[in-house]
């Protein structure tokens, strides 16, 4: 009965996990919490999610199992009462710029399918309708079009050079055809100068009958066009001159798919002329990616200041010896020819000037002599782009084609302006009186179309598009093959709205999302499936989601629960903890010091228990509160500010960023914070204090970056993506270790240099293994294994290498130790003393030098590049920029993050953080808040100032959420 009510986990010892045993509720939202690298993925995704996915695997053939990648088998004794396991994690969709959110959710796979069966054609070259006409309906049409006048029906029947044609045009002669137009001219075909000279192709159209349109003449004008479909491929053409004018007038006709006004045919409309996945349907120049790369004038001349002859021209200054002084010989003439003067800064010549060099002079010929000519040649110029982008797609060298992509960005397809589709399939509309156009949406002046493109309609966000798919459905109610796609559409989207993403557009790439938003599409999608019994396993959901937002998402998640599945929450909100049925707490610490079971029950008894049993209990019932000792900061006058920021929903706003403060931007999702912040602020800081090649968003310009000295951006990106990638490397820590050892009497006897002490080169590492430790033993069709080396058995070295003891420890000995024991070893030792005790400041003192990169917590990750940049002398004038630092980290973490912060605000730094979370906007000198609300609701500063005026603004929901929050302010003293 137990395992009908319960998992039931029992010696669970995966990673930190400290032989867990405990009972996991069925058909409850349980929350799993604790400090930041205290084992909660550890139990929740690679113990339980791990063994369910084994399970599901062991279900498989042992072909299917070879195929499929495979977890490895979870170190835990038995998981009993397991149903099938779903994942919802931060990233599992992958970065494919092919994947959007309409694709992830089956928006697109819907719409697609409506869009052919219902979308009107409409010809892109000049907006006429698309229809397809019988025999009769076309005879209808030229007796209508026609009546009383004289006509010619005409077969177009082949373009080609005259070469060809006095080949073919004979040939039309022998069955009995008396008369062609070619290029639009008349002529017989017994003409002795019927083919024209030259190489130009030519157009021919064959003359099938001439008459006069009236109703007696119906069954030869029927007989006529029906040889004209036959000879020209299903095209025809009548030439017709009314009785009272002299000139004619071309009417175009086809039995297929055609254009009414130039006759152009097409396809018959399929879902997958609306993939930009298949060739049917993706745009020829871009591939269906939308984007294209392309060189762009602000990183060809990145410092204006110099002149063309000192180098201004930056990617004319790499490449081969000869190339180089072909580019030098023709700037060098084209000054002479143009004219310009080759010595004056580049910023101060002539626009016109400027535009010449880089983008080519048109039709006008330049005289140059290259090396090797023994004259000059005369020939256009056609710029400095012009030429690159034939060195970058005609190059042989990949190291030249990286070197120019530098200069390069991504930017919108020249020929399909970032719709990804092509022209015909781009063109296709659903009409108004289905779903009426946005006031945004274009219409077609010659067809006089109306209605959403298939591109238009991506081009909306969740909540406008959710609203076109309504109307849409309701207009659709009485056709039962279109109602269920229409409502597949609009549930979907109404899900995605339901869980806080009403701002995003549906073409917005996958992989920039966030990882708690990418995490609520999918969670999105999981909603739209309708599964039961089910236990879903996700990752802190609530990522980057603002507190006004957070009740949507908690009731989707209970939404799930209702439903009779398990939901499992890796989380550190408050609000999702008070709102599930059991909370599972591991701790008390990280690392080797996690890894216990501390509490396990509702949330009230969380609240209430002792504060030695539990370290979140005491947060949540806010009794503990994140605080600082720093004193709050005051502007002494001195601003970095963005004018006139405009990119995406930004709406021309002036941003005030107070140097050698802490200051907080805040908004719902959507809002434009990261735009401002990353896009413009960060970007253009980077070009100009990093010298970075990349553009910032648009704006007009950044006033006094000049305070700095550096940017630095930290994020909770892994520090690395591979196992050899350990706190001590990324740290340089290793470096140091490695010239300690080399230092050691024997080592120097041996004549061992620093490098024998590396893992990743050949000399000290152990051969067999290659440094790794482990081997790794391929099971075919189950999940691969290792096992340690039995050479160095897991060390790492070989033997001589470990014979090099500092204090009885060798190299591989040391990487074993934890921070804190490190610093024992090494107390005399002032340079390595100094990078551990930094680590050990910033919280990761239970952390061994030699742990797996891969295995770090987001947490983790993000105080590790921290301590990095504590390590450096400190002189102040950097500008630190974090995007939502809190993600992942318990109030403990929380509260020694802020302490590291305001140590390097206090150092003379200026800090930015972009942030959700109350407790640390509560803590901030200045806070600058966006919105009001998301997509096309946001993008307006809504305040700006000291963080004690933020509720009094009426506008701003971070403080009325502020106000409404129950937390004490404790905060220093002015």
């Amino acid at each position: 009965m137990q395992a009908a009510t319960h998992v039931h986990i029992k010696g669970a010892r995966e990673h930190n996990l400290k032989n867990l045993e405990l009972r996991l509720p069925r058909g409850k939202l349980v929350v799993v919490t604790g400090p930041s690298g205290s084992g909660k993925s550890s139990l929740a995704f690679d113990t339980v999610y791990a063994e369910g996915h084994r399970k599901y695997m062991e279900s498989l053939s042992t072909q299917a199992r070879q195929i499929l990648d495979q977890l490895p088998h979870p170190d835990v004794d038995f998981i009993h009462g397991l149903s099938p396991v779903l994942a919802i994690g931060q990233r599992s969709g992958g970065d494919s710029p092919r994947s959007t959110i309409a694709t992830v959710t089956e928006i697109a796979d819907y719409a697609r399918l409506l869009w052919a069966l219902q979308g009107t054609p409409i010809c892109p070259k000049d907006g006429g309708r698309v229809v397809m006409r019988s025999l009769d309906d076309n005879v209808g049409r030229i007796l209508q079009m026609c009546a009383g006048a004289r006509i010619m029906l005409l077969a177009p029947i082949l373009r080609a050079k005259p070469s060809v044609l006095r080949d073919e045009l004979p040939r039309l002669r022998q069955r009995g055809f008396q008369r062609v137009r070619l290029n639009g001219e008349i002529k017989n075909l017994d003409d002795p100068m019927l083919v024209p000279t030259g190489t130009k192709e030519v157009s021919v159209d064959l003359v099938v009958d001439r008459l006069v349109a009236n109703a007696a003449q119906h069954s030869r004008i029927a007989d006529s066009l029906e040889l004209a479909f036959r000879e020209g491929n299903d095209r025809a053409l009548v030439l017709a001159q009314p009785p009272a004018e002299s000139a004619w007038q071309e009417i175009a006709l086809s039995q297929s798919l055609s254009c009414e006004a130039c006759g152009d045919i097409f396809e018959k409309l399929t879902p997958k002329h609306f993939s930009f996945n298949h060739t049917e349907g993706a745009c020829p120049t871009c591939g269906g990616l939308g984007r294209k790369l392309r060189f762009v004038p602000e990183l060809i001349v990145p410092d204006p200041t110099k002149s063309v002859r000192e180098g201004a021209l930056k990617p004319w200054r790499i490449g081969g010896k000869n190339l180089i002084i072909k580019h030098n010989a023709l700037l060098r003439q084209l000054a002479e020819q143009l004219p310009f003067d080759p010595d004056v800064p580049w910023q101060n010549l002539p626009a016109k000037t400027r535009d010449a060099i880089l983008h080519g002079t048109g039709e006008r010929q330049f005289a140059f002599k290259l090396r090797r000519m023994r004259s000059a040649k005369a020939g256009p110029f056609s710029g400095v782009i012009a030429d690159l982008e034939e060195s970058f797609y005609h190059t042989s060298s990949e190291g030249f084609q990286a070197r120019l992509t530098t200069f390069m960005i991504s930017g919108p397809c020249p020929e399909c302006q970032g719709d990804r589709l092509n022209a015909r399939s781009a063109a296709v509309r659903l009409m108004a009186g289905i779903a009426p156009p946005d006031p945004g949406t274009a219409t077609s002046s010659k067809g006089g179309a109306r209605g959403h493109t298939f591109p238009s309609f991506m081009r909306l966000d969740v909540t406008g598009a959710h609203a076109v798919a309504s109307r849409l459905a309701a207009a659709l109610a009485d056709n039962e093959a279109l109602r269920e796609v229409a409502t597949g559409i609009e549930q979907r989207l109404r899900f995605l709205s339901d869980t806080g993403l009403g701002y995003l557009t549906l073409d917005r790439d996958y992989g920039t999302l966030s990882g708690g938003e990418a995490q609520r599409v999918r969670l999105a999608t999981q909603l739209g499936m309708g599964l039961m019994g089910v236990i879903y396993v996700l990752d802190e959901p609530s990522i980057g989601l603002h507190p006004h937002d957070n009740e949507r998402l908690i009731r989707q998640l209970c939404a799930l629960r209702d439903r009779g599945n398990t939901v499992l929450v890796v989380e550190h909100d408050a609000e999702t903890m008070l709102a599930a049925d059991e909370i599972i707490e591991l701790g008390p610490g990280a690392g080797t010091e996690g890894g216990h079971l501390l509490f396990q029950g509702s949330p009230a008894a969380l609240v209430a228990a002792p504060a030695k049993q539990t370290r979140t209990g005491p947060y949540l019932s806010h009794q503990l509160q994140v605080t600082k000792e720093a004193r709050t900061k005051s502007p002494d006058g001195s601003f970095v500010t963005v004018r006139e920021a405009r990119e995406h929903n930004l709406r021309g706003i002036d941003a005030r960023f107070p140097v050698g403060l802490l200051t907080c931007v805040t908004g719902v999702s959507g809002s434009g914070k990261s735009t401002l912040v990353n896009d413009i602020l960060a970007a253009g800081a980077a070009r100009k204090l990093n010298g970075a090649k990349v553009l910032p968003g648009q704006h007009r310009h950044i006033e006094h970056l000049d305070f700095f000295e550096k940017l630095v951006q930290v994020d909770q990106e892994p520090i690395g993506r591979s196992p050899r990638s350990n706190p001590a490397t990324y740290t340089k820590l290793l470096d140091q270790l490695r010239d300690l050892y080399a230092t050691v009497p024997l080592a120097k006897v041996r004549g061992y240099k620093a490098s024998r002490f590396s893992f990743n080169v050949r000399g000290g590492r152990c051969e067999r293994c290659q440094g790794d430790g482990v081997i790794k033993l391929d099971m075919q069709f189950m999940a691969d294994a290792y096992a340690p080396c039995p050479s160095c058995d897991g060390r790492r070295f070989n033997r001589e290498t470990l014979e090099i003891l500092f204090h009885g420890h060798s190299i591989a000995d040391v990487l074993n130790l934890t921070v804190r024991e490190a610093i024992t070893l090494f107390r005399n030792i002032p340079r390595v003393l100094d990078r551990l005790a930094t680590l050990d400041a910033v919280g990761l003192g239970y952390l061994k030098l030699g742990q797996p990169a891969t295995t770090l917590s987001g947490g983790e990750a993000q105080r590790l590049k921290l301590s990095l940049e504590l390590s450096k002398r400190q002189q102040g004038g950097t500008l630190y920029i974090l995007d939502e630092p809190t993600t992942g980290l318990h109030w403990v973490d929380i509260q020694n993050l802020m302490d590291l912060l305001f140590k390097l605000r206090d150092q003379g730094n200026t800090v930015i953080v972009i942030e959700h979370n109350l407790a640390v906007i509560n803590l901030a000198d200045w806070v600058i808040d966006l919105g009001p609300g998301g997509g096309a609701d946001g993008g307006d500063l809504v305040y700006a100032g000291p963080r004690d005026g933020i509720e009094a603004c009426a506008r701003s929901l971070t403080g009325i959420a502020l106000a409404k929050w129950p937390g004490p302010v404790s905060r220093g003293q002015t």
